[in-house]
């Protein structure tokens, strides 16, 4: 399962193997940002709220048998409420990167 969020400050991807997940739970437990939930129907864990993420790495870390990997994709060095309101594009951002 892939799962990517394109959000104001940090782009992410969660790549989770959901072939190998044991039902552990412990990316849940230990997210102190209420990222992961807990996918009855299929048994593996999942990234319900990816935009909540801090990036600390800690359901990564803690999974037993590694199956999430976590990628920062894009991280905006602007003023969200700038990016926001139209008034700086992730174009903008990739340019002064480069220059």
């Amino acid at each position: 399962m892939i799962v990517t969020n394109k959000g104001q400050q940090q782009s992410v991807k969660f790549i989770v193997d959901t072939d190998r997940c044991c039902g552990c739970k412990r990316c849940i437990r230990r997210c102190m940002e209420n990222v992961w939930q807990w996918d009855e129907e299929n048994h593996h864990a999942y990234p319900k709220y990816p935009d909540e993420c801090v990036l600390c790495l800690q359901c990564e870390m803690d999974c037993l048998n590694n199956v999430i990997d976590i990628y920062p994709i894009n991280t905006l060095q602007v003023d969200p409420l700038e990016y926001s309101a139209g008034l700086v594009t992730l174009e903008d951002t990739q340019e002064g990167e480069q220059a």
